[in-house]
């Protein structure tokens, strides 16, 4: 019978799971990373990855921590506190009364690391079968002369033969074989994974009375799932394409390098060239200066926007300086548009409003744009023709605005082919790959040139993406 998933978490804040001979201790909950406490940013990510309950053992930080939990709306879940005096993690008495406490399998997770929400939804979805489960960052290699699985580095001809159950000894890995799950691959070897990323399962009847040894202390869970996996009682699962870092107190892996690991590991939506190779790379050092003041995602999006206005104004001034210091503030406007949705998953505050804020001002920023260089144009040698073609490339991007968001909508619903073609044009158009282009026009003293391209360009676009959203049935008459 299938277990119900793992809804349940006990967090320790003053201390690590498993002892690392040399480790420099973890830092405090409350250090900043990322905008976020390490203790408010560890519960955002169980929540996220399906955690609804939590029971926290806190030491001298409890009021603090409190009142962090309290002031934060975002974080719904039930959580109970703990005295760690009380319920000591060296203690193995402490780990005998958890199971009542939860009544069911449960997580136990250290406020000393950053990891993703990816992670706990996978450790969640392997802890179904009421066997203790760790996450580990590698498995030492079975003494074999086997060949080496070249995908997973792990030796095939250590693998469990067919017909044979596992037995003591034999090690039980979680290889990652897709997003939603991994593929358990049993191997003969009598070494012992080595324990140090603190995201674990402990199942019912785990830690009943008697679990542990005198020799244990003063780290017996940490003891006691060495035992387990040595014997062939436990499983690990790899990280695999996960990432876990760890958030010491002193040494190279302070709250700085963590802060830089979170910030590598955003990945954007539909985008350029220009995106990622440049407008990401310049974005992730004003997101890590943002991080550190009060604006908000949103504000960071009004931001972006009143810079690209400030573009649009200097394009209608005219000339060439003023040419170049606009191109150069849309190029400024469209790394801060990056920022925005980086701010918002670094601090977990996306949302619909945020996504659609984000959308509206791209296009009146655009808008603007259109209408800067079509009157510097005017002022210029192009007369009446350069204020028809800024017409029709702000009646474009507004035809192509209100036809994205049906594309949004109906995306899903399309067929695959149809659909890769669709995701395909909203790529192109979402891309600020044009922000290059004006610059490139302005060096050379020709904004003016870009102003027919986009109102063809526009006009083209949003008839092409309303054809490939018409119904199925118009489809299959044609």
């Amino acid at each position: 019978m299938d277990r119900a998933p793992i809804d349940s978490a006990l967090i320790l804040t003053t201390t690590r799971i498993f002892n690392r001979p040399g480790m420099p201790s973890p830092a405090s909950p409350l250090t900043v990373v990322g905008g976020l406490s390490l203790f408010q940013r560890t519960i955002l990510t169980l929540q996220r990855g399906g955690i609804s309950r939590f029971i926290v053992l806190a030491g001298d930080e409890t009021e603090d921590l409190q009142r962090q939990l309290h002031a934060d709306g975002r974080i719904r879940a039930s959580v109970r506190w703990l005295p760690v005096l009380e319920f000591s993690p060296g203690d193995p008495r402490a780990w005998e009364i958890f199971p009542g406490l939860f009544g069911a399998s449960y997580l136990v997770v250290g406020t000393g690391a950053v990891f993703p929400a990816s992670l706990v939804t996978r450790v969640r979805q392997e802890a179904g079968n009421g066997e203790p489960l760790v996450v580990v960052r590698d498995v030492p290699q079975p003494q074999s002369r086997d060949a080496l699985n070249p995908s997973t580095g792990l030796r095939t001809g250590s693998s469990k033969p067919e017909g044979r159950s596992r037995e003591p000894g034999d090690l039980a890995v979680l290889e990652p074989s897709s997003a939603e799950g991994g593929v358990a691959t049993t191997l003969e070897t009598p070494a012992t994974p080595t324990l140090d990323v603190d995201l674990m399962v402990i199942p019912e009847g785990f830690t009943a009375s008697g679990w542990a040894t005198p020799q244990d202390s003063p780290y017996p869970v940490h003891a006691a799932f060495e035992r387990a996996i040595r014997q062939g009682q436990g499983r690990v699962l790899l990280l695999g394409s996960d990432w876990y870092q760890d958030v010491c107190a002193e040494g190279t892996s302070g709250p700085a390098e963590a802060e830089q690991t979170l910030i590598r590991s955003l990945k954007g939506g539909l985008e350029g060239f220009v995106d990622r190779h440049f407008n990401r790379r310049c974005s992730r050092w004003i997101t890590r200066w943002l991080l550190r003041t009060p604006l908000t995602p949103n504000g960071v999006t009004v931001l972006a926007t009143a810079v690209g206005v400030l573009a649009s104004v200097a394009f209608g001034v005219g000339g060439y300086a003023a040419g170049v210091i606009g191109a150069l503030l849309f190029q400024l406007s469209t790394i801060l548009d990056c920022c925005d949705g980086e701010v918002a998953r670094l601090k977990f505050k996306e949302s619909a409003f945020g996504e659609q804020l984000d959308v509206v001002l791209d296009n009146v920023v655009h808008i603007a744009l259109y209408a800067g260089i079509a009157w510097a144009s005017y002022e210029g040698n192009w007369g009446p023709v350069a204020l028809l073609l800024g017409g029709f490339a702000m009646l474009g991007n507004v035809a192509a605005f209100l036809v994205v968001q049906q594309a949004t909508r109906m995306r899903k619903g399309l067929d695959p082919e149809r659909r890769r073609y669709v995701e395909s044009l909203l790529n192109s158009l979402v891309s600020r790959d044009f922000s290059v282009l004006i610059l490139a026009f302005a060096l050379v003293g020709h904004v003016d040139w870009f102003l027919p391209l986009a109102a063809i360009g526009s006009n083209i676009f949003w008839p092409v993406l309303a054809w490939q959203l018409r119904s199925p049935n118009t489809s299959a008459r044609a």
